[in-house]
């Protein structure tokens, strides 16, 4: 039996739990603010294989969805301080 530390939901990469920590951080959210940020395929002809989406669900507020089209294990903070600069999809 695995412990639970290690446990991470199917297809996520390790390095999620890092990248949604800087988010965390970089977007000042609290502990009960819940976001994810999950690796997808992408189906368009432009953008690599593996694309990140960051996606912010507020309990009261507007969610926020942002994409970047790297997988997770390219993303840098230099990355995530741009992606999140930027006005949020469908703003």
């Amino acid at each position: 039996m695995k412990p639970i530390g290690a446990w991470r939901p199917p297809g996520q990469h390790p390095r999620t739990a890092e990248v949604k920590e800087s988010v965390r951080q970089l977007l000042g959210l609290g502990e009960d603010t819940a976001f994810v940020v999950r690796e997808l395929a992408c189906s368009d002809e432009d953008c690599p294989p593996l694309e990140t989406v960051i996606a912010v669900l507020p309990m009261d507020g507007t969610p926020r969805r942002w994409t970047l089209h790297h997988p997770v294990t390219d993303l840098t903070e230099e990355h995530l301080r741009a992606l999140l600069a930027r006005e949020p999809e469908g703003a």
